[in-house]
């Protein structure tokens, strides 16, 4: 087995990995313990128009996500966009 070289960049790794196998590399890997941890969420109550939550539907399953999945990464993408015009 090969082993993986050190690498500068994230950008010097993925072109590695982008032209080379991990299967010629596992026996130079660790098992790693990764816990997620779930932040809490709050709940909100707004009210939308009933066309509009049924357009929000229909897009959401074409993406394979709940409605409120989508609606909840739009107001992400917003506020991140929002936040770097602020900046």
């Amino acid at each position: 087995m090969k082993k993986i070289p050190k690498f500068k960049t994230d950008e010097e790794a993925a072109r590695f990995w982008a032209t080379h196998s991990f299967e010629e590399y596992y026996k130079d890997t660790k098992h790693a313990e990764i816990r997620f941890v779930k932040r809490p969420k709050k709940t909100v109550a707004i009210r939308l128009d009933p066309d509009d939550i049924k357009s929000v539907e229909v897009i959401a399953e074409r993406k394979g996500l709940s409605y409120t999945a989508l609606l909840r990464m739009w107001i992400k993408e917003y506020l991140a966009k929002e936040a770097k015009h602020t900046a």
